[in-house]
């Protein structure tokens, strides 16, 4: 898929505020590319419970990981199977790390309404490397990030999880996105994270992407507050998902690193604000005029024209949807699709 094809299409983060799986569907299949819905409402959907079923030594009871001494095994068997899958391409093989009806209420209807529906596109998403690593704790209380041996499993861990969802997703016919939800990049450079370098941070995000560019997959990231964005624009992803309602200022001081991107990848602009306050009193109005006084900054900055960056340019919700109520959900998701029909003219 050329990445200009994607250009002013519309797309969701991931999460939305409601129980019933029809109504989910419905919400995601309103935008250009729909996106399979996660519904924290339920408690095995919170962004680090879905994603961590089958790693090797989780104990769902105490929300750790077990020691390496108590499962040597268990992570000898893992390595074995990634080998299969990575190097020998035994991709029957990824159905051990599919997201379970347990995992995702929605995931196996969306994919049926994919197939039935036939968009041309759809989009994935999965809990990055990072954010895991910093949440996630073994038996002693220490985060797996800062362990070497735990930091590798973690990443070829979510790679497979990636690659099995992404594959799966292949099967509707549709073309296939899949985001690395990233949140926790945003206390990158704190104190409590200041001995992980911006080198180990990007190898852990290339592995991930690069394995599933290499079957044809499409990789953004997405991060939903300010980060250290010369660290995201150097890496190999080719989306970059963020909240220009609220952080536009934040990542455009990155002048260099930003048109280099551009030559390779797409910006996906957090147009609509999703804070409720915010959101509750924020119009179509309002929304276009501080898109377009950014859009117009932006193409000045990297001496651009206007065209060039919308030509590079998708548009979403500024965060998931998850928090609200579903009617402030729904009014995010019309005022961007209203978003973009008044847009389309630019370009």
């Amino acid at each position: 898929m050329k990445l200009n094809s994607l250009s002013l299409k519309t797309t969701q983060i991931g999460s939305l505020p409601v129980f019933e799986v029809e109504e989910a569907l419905e919400m995601s299949f309103c935008l250009d590319i729909p996106t399979w819905p996660q519904l924290p409402k339920f408690e095995k959907e919170g962004m680090i419970t879905q994603f961590i079923e089958g790693f090797p030594g989780w104990d769902e009871t105490t929300q750790q990981v077990k020691t390496f001494s108590k499962i040597e095994r268990e992570i000898l068997n893992f390595y074995e199977t990634y080998i299969k899958i990575i190097e020998n391409n035994q991709f029957e093989l990824l159905k051990n790390f599919s997201l379970s009806s347990k995992a995702s209420k929605t995931f196996g209807p969306f994919i049926k309404k994919a197939k039935e529906l036939k968009p041309q596109i759809v989009k994935g998403q999965i809990t990055g490397p990072f954010t895991l690593g910093i949440a996630l704790k073994n038996e002693k209380n220490e985060n797996l990030i800062f362990d070497e041996r735990s930091r590798d499993l973690l990443v070829k861990f979510i790679t497979l999880k990636a690659l099995a969802q992404a594959e799966e997703l292949k099967k509707t016919g549709a073309e296939v996105i899949l985001f690395l939800d990233e949140p926790g990049l945003s206390g990158f450079g704190s104190s409590a994270l200041i001995t992980l370098s911006k080198e180990l941070v990007l190898s852990m995000i290339n592995e991930v992407t690069e394995t599933l560019q290499k079957y044809n997959f499409i990789v953004g990231i997405h991060v939903c507050a300010n980060t250290s964005w010369d660290l995201i624009l150097e890496s190999s992803i080719q989306i970059l998902s963020f909240d220009s309602f609220n952080f536009f200022k934040k990542l455009v001081i990155y002048e260099t690193s930003l048109k280099n991107f551009l030559k390779k990848g797409i910006l996906a602009w957090g147009v609509v604000p999703t804070e409720k306050e915010i959101l509750s009193q924020t119009s179509l109005e309002e929304i276009l005029k501080k898109f377009e006084i950014q859009l117009r900054k932006l193409a000045q900055k990297l001496n651009m024209q206007e065209k060039e960056v919308l030509g590079r340019s998708l548009f979403t919700p500024s965060c998931g949807l998850g928090s609200l109520s579903p009617a402030l959900a729904k009014k995010a998701l019309t005022l961007l699709k209203n978003f973009k029909k008044s847009i389309e003219f630019l370009i």
